[in-house]
């Protein structure tokens, strides 16, 4: 009896054995099949401490909640650290209490960063706080997005503001370009104004020019009549009988001083007619000529007055000498009696020269005084010319730069009048992007040979791993049986190329159940069952060769050397992490391990054929299998012969 149930368990062993490769890898497939999918990632526990004082956070855990991504308690802060600290929850997020008002500063002078404290406890479990992190993170993106569309909404309703800006603006440039215009006609008519100034006030100052040369020849005259006044009085005071011989001498002289004299008197009468021809200047008082000159007295008179007043003093000089003269003419040409007569009225002329030299000596000061005056006056008349004329240069500049002004704000309003229109059209880009800049990126994804699940991902690792060790499992349990109840299996049994097609045969099975119970028990989605089942079974038979090669001849060493090799090739295969993200001292053996080149294998039937890729793996794993499998079977028949013989 007992030996019946010791040859049926080995048939259990055999049964185990050939499953061996699908409990491996199906249990720890199916446990971690999809552990980002619901029902799973959704039973992360994180505790929030929520103690904003607005309702940002409320809307922040809704947010979390409505992804349905981790399992949210809102507790205490207190309970948060204890729960944190004992692995109740594998990570608290703090909301403070200003955290509704930083949120809402974005459209404030005095900005502030809203902030959120994520503590995960990595020590409970390291994936789960990177798994809760990215969540975070996503969650983070939201909240930014939120206050990134409130500043541009914030931004968007001041930019509405600036067409109706632009519109006063532009309303104060229409005021201006109105003002501009009404000063550069007030600035045309006062360049024509002092123009016509100029060109009148010229005149005016070739006139006093004139008054100026008629003074001087008047004070000549009168300078000159003085002299021979002065030579006649004292010539009369000096005469004798004896001295009437000079007589005829001193009339000579005093009818040359006449002539003199009237040549005086002429340009007084120049000056009279100029005076007379230009009856606007006339009313300038000599307290305005006392001004330039103060030798010339300060009275109430005008100008007329004043030239009237000489030529009345002039006028009778003029008589009183010319009818002197003529008496004095008709002495001398009469007979003797009239010597005596001339004797008489010689008296008469003496005191009447006197007088005569008394009105002339006021006259030469008057005209002196009036000559200074003119001269004075011809002077500030010159300056005051330049002054009218640089008035006018600065006048005709300014109105060239009014011109210039009126222009330019012209145009600039004209401009701005295009501007603002241009503007308000330009303003409608930004109503809506209040809700656009919420949102400015949508990102499509458009896979290339997707992954329907995580597990699928590691299926290619986890089924080599499986095949791996079904293949070691079997030389460790069925070649190394002590009690040999597995025939040509055990390591004693001397059939050895019967052996090792025996062992390929096994692993054949194993890699078909294999196959078959995965597709049927998990979720994959094979693109092509051929290549599925031919794939299990070349790196099945693949594997086989390599372990059987190891052990068989290199016997504990081989079996050493078959663990490291399981070993290095789960680090080193690229079956989990992207082999650029593995340590640089692996990096190297990626190329020539086997299992690199199953996991890509398997990835062909599971996502999508690559031939390229396909080929490759099966060329290498085609020439790894031959090379083993022959060096073996090569081994079993020189062992055999050795042992027939």
């Amino acid at each position: 009896m007992k030996e019946k149930l010791k040859s049926k368990f080995k048939y259990v062993v055999l049964f185990v054995i050939l499953f061996i490769p699908f409990i491996y890898s199906f249990f720890y497939l199916k446990a971690y099949w999809n552990p980002y999918g619901k029902g799973n990632i959704d039973n992360l526990p994180v505790a929030i401490v929520n103690e904003d004082t607005g309702d940002k956070a409320n809307s922040l855990i809704d947010g979390i909640k409505d992804s349905k991504k981790l399992k949210i308690s809102v507790v205490s802060e207190k309970d948060a650290e204890k729960g944190l600290n004992e692995g109740t929850y594998y990570a608290v997020i703090k909301v403070p209490q200003s955290f509704t008002s930083d949120m809402e500063s974005a459209n404030n002078d005095n900005k502030k960063h809203a902030t959120i404290t994520y503590s995960p406890n990595q020590k409970s479990n390291y994936l789960a706080s990177q798994i809760i992190n990215n969540v975070v993170l996503t969650v983070e993106k939201n909240l930014d997005n939120e206050v990134n569309s409130k500043i541009v909404e914030g931004l968007t309703d001041s930019l509405k503001e600036v067409p109706g800006s632009l519109d006063t603006i532009n309303y104060g440039f229409n005021k201006l370009s109105d003002g501009t215009n009404k000063l550069k006609d007030g600035s045309k008519k006062l360049y024509s104004g002092t123009n016509e100034l100029a060109t009148n006030y010229s005149l005016f100052n070739n006139g006093i020019n004139s008054v100026n040369d008629g003074a001087s020849s008047l004070y000549t005259g009168a300078k000159s009549l003085d002299d021979g006044l002065g030579i006649l009085q004292s010539s009369l005071s000096n005469i004798d009988l004896s001295g009437l011989e000079y007589l005829g001498q001193s009339v000579t002289l005093l009818n040359e001083n006449e002539k003199n004299f009237n040549n005086g008197l002429q340009s007084y009468n120049s000056l009279v007619n100029f005076a007379i021809s230009n009856p606007d200047y006339l009313g300038i008082t000599t307290s305005v000529l006392h001004n330039y000159n103060e030798m010339i007295p300060v009275t109430d008179y005008t100008l007329a007055e004043y030239i009237n007043s000489v030529g009345t003093k002039l006028g009778t000089s003029s008589n009183a000498i010319a009818s002197g003269v003529s008496s004095l003419n008709d002495g001398i040409n009469g007979d003797g009696s009239q010597l005596n007569i001339l004797k008489t009225k010689l008296s008469e002329l003496q005191s009447g020269v006197d007088k005569l030299k008394s009105g002339s000596n006021s006259l030469v000061d008057g005209t002196s005084k009036l000559t200074m005056g003119i001269n004075t006056l011809n002077k500030n008349s010159n300056q005051i010319l330049n002054g009218i004329n640089n008035l006018n240069t600065g006048v005709d500049t300014l109105n060239n730069g009014v011109l210039t002004l009126n222009s330019s704000i012209s145009s600039a309003k004209n401009e701005l009048s295009s501007k603002a229109k241009d503007t308000k059209e330009s303003i409608k880009k930004v109503e809506t992007l209040s809700e656009y800049s919420s949102k400015p990126v949508n990102v499509e994804t458009k896979e290339v040979n997707e992954v329907s699940s995580y597990g699928t991902a590691f299926s290619p690792l986890f089924i080599s791993v499986g095949l791996w060790v079904g293949c070691l499992m079997m030389f460790m349990v069925l070649y190394y049986d002590k009690e040999e109840r597995f025939g040509v299996f055990s390591i004693s049994d001397n059939r050895l190329v019967k052996k090792t097609l025996a062992y390929h045969g096994l692993i054949t099975i194993s890699s078909v159940i294999l196959a078959l119970c995965l597709d049927l028990f998990l979720e994959f989605d094979v693109t092509d069952y051929k290549l599925y089942y031919g794939a299990f079974i070349l790196i099945a038979n693949t594997f086989m060769a390599i372990i059987e090669f190891l052990i068989t001849n290199f016997k504990d060493i081989g079996k050493f050397i078959a663990l490291i090799l399981l070993v290095l090739q789960l680090a080193a295969s690229g079956g989990t992490f992207p082999i650029e993200t593995v340590t640089k001292g692996f990096r190297w053996m990626n190329n020539y391990l086997p299992m690199t080149y199953s996991i890509r294998l398997l990835k062909e039937p599971l996502v999508k054929i690559n031939k390229s890729l396909l080929t490759n793996s099966l060329v290498v794993l085609i020439v790894i299998f031959i090379v083993f499998f022959v060096l073996n079977i090569i081994r079993d028949f020189v062992k055999q012969k050795r042992l027939t013989n």
